[in-house]
């Protein structure tokens, strides 16, 4: 059983979820993206892609309140009737079967999880990463056993009556998105290439992730238009009336509506609602690798300082809920990894661990001051250790809890690193707010951040009152 860190800030959460405001005219450009790792500096608002790891950040300090060790109250059942503006969209909160618990299959990570060693009894969707178009509107695949991952994977998951879809796109690979939704000849050349690859492959859906219409964010040689969003309904129009109408179709989105011809949020996204199954809310990425680190995937901006408030879960409900589209057709998105800085700031606590030797994590991509870290290496470099059924920090790291995004986070005085990241305990939070606020479920990216014991995961499933 997860301990349940974090009980007294979600009741009080789920107690002001009214106050949430919709998002309007917010034009932060929100680097995250399944596709490669960013790292950010104080600097700069947005990140450069730099690995293909899982996905880019923005710098969004935030001040925190923290402690040594978390709160450890257990957490109370909030009926879904005392919810509110978040979850007004949804009258009830989707029956526990028709839960989704899915994880992104990252065909970079082949090494760290093949398709074989995924527990599909875990798990009821898996979003295969990435397919990308390119300038004929053709898909490719970026690493050369791409295509034999896939057919693994498909096959893994049929023997267990479980699903995949074929996510296309990423922070990476959203360059001819634009282009092919443009008009209606390529959009019905798009769609029928989606089409074929959706039947040799045996898939059960498509995960479109478009970072963002409108915005040229990954790369100022992307295409952007002012009529992206609505040329991408066009898109899902025809994509929903050629495949099989069992098809599954998902996108992964930002933390407020797509933007429309004004450049401002749409208002109403009911029309999306009725050709998509459902979206996944990207939080994660909010802050990255800074010497002033913030919370990776806040939860919300419980205390009422973060530098962006409306990149957290809770805010991100209500803007798409007050924006009309359904909380149970939001999946939310969590992170089974953390960013590396190196910083040396401290909050209430000045506190030093005894120190066996001055260890340092080492990021995916090989440094110590920045990039992306997955939740298993933190363990496995050390940092991390599991005590009586308790994470707690290990070799000079020592583990602090912030209240304001209800998130955990490691630092080390001798080796001048921050760790921000999530746990089970910050995992089991989310995933009890989606089930609590009626959303669809939750998305991990991607499955080989856990570990080999799926703690995440079974984090996760507990949260949303699976297991």
């Amino acid at each position: 059983m997860v301990a349940l860190r974090a009980s007294l800030f979600l009741l009080s959460l789920l107690a002001t979820l009214a106050e949430a405001a919709p998002v309007h005219n917010h034009h932060r450009l929100r680097a995250r993206s399944p596709c490669s790792a960013g790292s950010s500096s104080s600097s700069s608002s947005t990140s450069t892609s730099t690995h293909s790891s899982s996905s880019h950040s923005i710098k969004a300090t935030q001040s925190t309140t923290t402690h040594a060790r978390a709160p450890t109250t257990t957490l109370k059942t909030v009926p879904t009737s005392s919810t509110s503006a978040a979850a007004a969209a949804s009258s009830t909160a989707a029956p526990a079967s028709n839960k989704v618990i899915a994880a992104y299959y990252s065909d970079w990570a082949a090494d760290i999880i093949s398709p074989e060693e995924v527990d599909f009894d875990r798990f009821n969707w898996m979003d295969f990463a990435f397919a990308i178009p390119d300038e004929n509107f053709n898909l490719q695949f970026t690493e050369d056993d791409s295509e034999q991952l896939l057919q693994r994977l498909v096959t893994a998951a049929h023997a267990k009556g479980k699903g995949v879809k074929l996510s296309i796109g990423g922070w990476t690979g959203a360059m001819y998105f634009s282009a092919a939704v443009s008009n209606d000849a390529n959009r019905h050349t798009f769609v029928q290439n989606i089409a074929n690859m959706y039947s040799q492959y045996d898939l059960d859906g498509i995960d479109i992730d478009w970072e963002y219409p409108g915005i040229a964010a990954a790369s100022p040689d992307n295409g952007a238009s002012p009529q992206d969003t609505a040329n991408l309904l066009e898109f899902f129009k025809l994509l929903r009336n050629t495949l099989p109408k069992d098809a599954v179709l998902s996108a992964a989105v930002q933390d407020w509506p797509w933007q429309g011809a004004d450049g401002n949020p749409l208002s109403d996204m009911s029309a999306f609602a009725q050709q998509i199954d459902w979206v996944t809310l990207m939080n994660y990425d909010v802050s990255g690798s800074s010497s002033t680190p913030g919370s990776n995937a806040p939860l919300s901006d419980q205390c009422g300082n973060s530098t962006y408030p409306q990149a957290n879960a809770v805010a991100a409900v209500a803007a798409w809920t007050n924006a009309k589209f359904p909380a149970d057709q939001i999946v939310l998105g969590v992170p089974s990894y953390g960013y590396v800085s190196q910083s040396t700031v401290d909050h209430l606590y000045d506190k030093r661990a005894h120190i066996r030797r001055a260890l340092q994590v080492v990021s995916d991509a090989g440094s110590t001051s920045d990039g992306q870290v997955l939740f298993r290496e933190l363990v496995s470099q050390g940092a991390l250790m599991q005590q009586g059924g308790e994470w707690i920090g290990n070799n000079g790291f020592v583990k602090y809890w912030d209240d304001c995004s209800a998130t955990p986070w490691l630092k080390s005085d001798a080796g001048e690193q921050v760790i921000t990241y999530d746990d089970p305990d910050s995992l089991f939070v989310k995933a009890q707010y989606a089930s609590q606020v009626g959303l669809r479920g939750v998305n991990m990216f991607d499955v080989s951040g856990d570990t080999t014991s799926w703690v995440l995961t079974d984090a996760l499933r507990t949260g949303l009152g699976l297991s």
